[in-house]
């Protein structure tokens, strides 16, 4: 999702206000109280005078130096998310990329360890997707990406990380009750990808899922999944293969 010129989310509104407010307040303080002082040592201009232009002087005054602090910081904060959504989202897909996928799964990873759940990652790959760039050009391969990468984003659910990690590949991780509740997730995600047409094409992915061992880093598991992605296009695409320690276990997607 595009950034407006003009964006900027209510938290910093609300921080701008009060820098306003904390900007004019000031002002005043820091006029009146010299001029106070001032009054002590030669007390002959008359008072009410000088409260006045203590007052109206930095009202009208620091409404200005207001509105250049404020548009700065709007600026700084605009391109601090603009930056984010750069260096840690895809361009194409809008999903997170390579850089915020190992961030994010390794935060999961570490709620696993504290809990009794599992944590589990996949790398899924479109099938025959040169075929589809070939056939129909450049432009509805980028759709087939794209809406794939909607229809992941549709089936994740809370606890779930999705990625591209480049090309046609991509990268899920997430938490699970058991190993049971990771298979049957990543079938179903399988079969969902099948029957949901990215891109207006008959498109399949194939899956290579494991379960992380203990004290193994996430490079690792993707290195093993890896493995079992290669493992499922040899079996004849459009299925899930768990990998681990034993070796590779197909499971056929209906």
């Amino acid at each position: 999702m595009g950034l407006g010129r003009d964006w900027m989310p209510p938290r910093e509104v609300r921080r701008a206000v009060r820098l306003g407010a904390i900007i004019t307040i000031g002002s005043i303080f820091f006029t009146v109280f010299p001029v106070w002082v001032w009054l002590q040592i030669d007390p002959v201009i008359r008072l009410r005078d000088i409260y006045i232009s203590c007052v109206v002087l930095p009202t009208l005054i620091s409404p200005t130096c207001s509105f250049f602090v404020l548009r700065a910081q709007i600026r700084a904060e605009r391109l601090a998310a603009l930056n984010d959504q750069l260096a840690n989202h895809d361009e194409l897909t809008g999903l997170p990329n390579r850089r915020a996928f190992f961030a994010r799964a390794g935060t999961l990873q570490t709620d696993a360890h504290r809990s009794t759940d599992i944590f589990a990652c996949a790398i899924a790959d479109i099938d025959n997707f040169k075929r589809i760039n070939d056939t129909h050009g450049h432009d509805t391969g980028d759709r087939v990406l794209k809406g794939l990468a909607a229809a992941l984003a549709d089936l994740a659910s809370d606890g779930i990380i999705l990625a591209r990690l480049g090309g046609e590949e991509f990268a899920v991780a997430g938490t699970f009750a058991s190993e049971a509740a990771a298979r049957i997730w990543f079938e179903a995600l399988v079969r969902a990808v099948e029957h949901r047409h990215p891109g207006n094409l008959p498109v399949t992915i194939s899956l290579g899922w494991c379960v992380a061992e203990a004290a193994e880093n996430l490079s690792s598991q993707l290195s093993r999944a890896d493995h079992a992605l290669y493992e499922a296009k040899a079996r004849g695409k459009n299925c899930a293969v768990k990998t681990a320690t034993a070796g590779p276990r197909v499971v056929a997607v209906a």
